[in-house]
């Protein structure tokens, strides 16, 4: 009892800390990093105390909360963010083709590239030896109808429908169709265009300041999501398998390196990125949802990066459903990896190429399908007449995998907007303070 009332007092005394940081007006990177060291101790504390279930409904209220908050703003981000970016684009229907062409190689041959990196860590980390495939039968949760299919799918048929659906690519695709069509009646009827460009110009204003105000709470859900983490999961997780998810962290944290030294490849402080990407890095790591933190990714891009609005809008909107570096790339490559040391299967240069184009394709045509890891190791597994039961092993930990994907997704996804930023010299204005300066060289 004693131990109870001390959780509930540990609870809002923390909250009331982080509150006041806030009005002291404290950096959101510091109450994120405060959040995560009060949230680990909080989970331990409920975890090895009886935990009353009205503490449980208080940090699930929070977490749930702060999650459908971000979820509320997408949408709305998606659609007034892309049609007020194409509205204000420089001259000519090319910037848009090349923009969406030069968006996708970049997030499907990074994607293809992580597949290559982990199926080398696996085969060094020998993932799978001394285990057995389940004696089960495992099927697939989500069905893969394939790709003609799926892209039919991402079309904009229904746009209240999709929006209800959050299919993101096919938002993405309305949002374009939109942005395009006014600007070619603005030839025929400029006055009635530059009404409805300032509706969009007021619109997105609105939002982008919702946004910040959500922002805001971040915090509050980091702590609860990271305490109801531990709480539920406890450390039992990292036992049993825990070769596999030593080497899926060193996949990804590679995977990381691959973005640096693309970065360092076009003029990029890998460093000063890092630095500058922490907080949706943070917020993709406990949220586990790169849909959820494509708000603060957009936001990050346009206010800390300072690159076009066009691109910070486009390319994280594209990003979270094709090409995910670790969802589509790292995890199927590693359960791939597994698999075959199972079955005592030799692993060919052939077959390398083969896992690379299969991944890098089948993230092009999973897109808009919940659980995309899972669907995207079902492609990969199936593709290669693998057994699919192989997922059954990994299924008890996915809670801890997952955080270093969605934030390996969307590191991934912030290197190609730099990097199309920079390849289309989109960038408008540039860091003036060498202390927040992404870029050391003039260009």
């Amino acid at each position: 009892m004693i131990l109870t009332i001390f959780n509930f007092i540990f609870l809002i005394t923390s909250l009331g800390i982080i509150y006041y940081l806030k009005l002291k007006k404290v950096s959101l990177s510091k109450q994120i990093l405060l959040s995560l060291s009060v949230g680990l101790a909080l989970g331990f504390l409920l975890k090895y105390s009886d935990t009353p279930p009205y503490l449980i409904n208080i940090l699930t209220f929070i977490s749930d909360g702060y999650l459908a908050l971000l979820k509320m703003l997408v949408i709305p981000l998606i659609l007034t963010s892309i049609i007020h970016a194409i509205l204000n684009l420089g001259s000519g229907k090319g910037n848009i083709k090349k923009l969406s062409f030069v968006t996708c190689f970049m997030l499907l041959g990074m994607t293809a590239f992580a597949s290559l990196i982990t199926i080398i860590v696996g085969m060094a980390f020998s993932v799978g030896e001394g285990l057995q495939l389940p004696d089960v039968i495992a099927t697939p949760t989500h069905t893969y109808s394939g790709i003609v299919a799926t892209l039919l799918g991402m079309l904009p048929s229904n746009p209240i429908a999709i929006m209800a659906k959050e299919n993101t690519i096919a938002v993405v695709l309305f949002a374009a169709l939109l942005g395009i069509s006014a600007r070619m009646l603005d030839i025929k009827d400029h006055d009635k265009m530059e009404t409805f460009k300032n509706f969009i110009a007021a619109l997105f204003a609105i939002v982008k300041k919702l946004t910040q105000i959500i922002l805001n709470l971040t915090p509050y859900g980091i702590l609860a999501l990271i305490s109801l983490l531990i709480l539920n999961q406890g450390t039992t997780i990292l036992t049993g398998i825990l070769n596999f998810i030593i080497a899926m962290y060193v996949a990804m944290f590679l995977v990381l390196s691959m973005h640096s030294i693309i970065l360092l490849c076009f003029g990029y402080n890998p460093f000063k990125f890092f630095k500058l990407a922490s907080l949706p890095l943070f917020v993709a790591f406990t949220t586990r949802s790169s849909f959820g933190t494509l708000p603060v990714t957009e936001e990050t891009l346009s206010d800390k990066f300072k690159m076009s609005q066009v691109v910070a809008s486009f390319v994280p909107s594209i990003g979270t459903t094709i090409g995910m570096n670790a969802c589509a790339g790292i995890f199927p490559a590693m359960l791939v990896v597994m698999t075959m040391t199972i079955m005592h299967e030799p692993i060919t240069m052939t077959f390398i190429l083969m896992v690379m184009f299969i991944n890098a394709i089948a993230s092009l045509g999973i897109s808009g399908i919940p659980g995309t890891a899972y669907i995207a190791a079902t492609v990969s597994l199936t593709s290669l007449q693998l057994p699919y039961s192989v997922i059954a092993l990994v299924q008890g930990i996915d809670p801890i995998i997952d955080m270093g994907r969605t934030a390996t997704n969307v590191s991934g996804v912030m290197t190609t907007a730099l990097v199309v930023d920079r390849l289309l010299h989109t960038k408008t204005q540039r860091l003036k303070s060498d202390a927040i300066a992404l870029s050391g060289v003039d260009t």
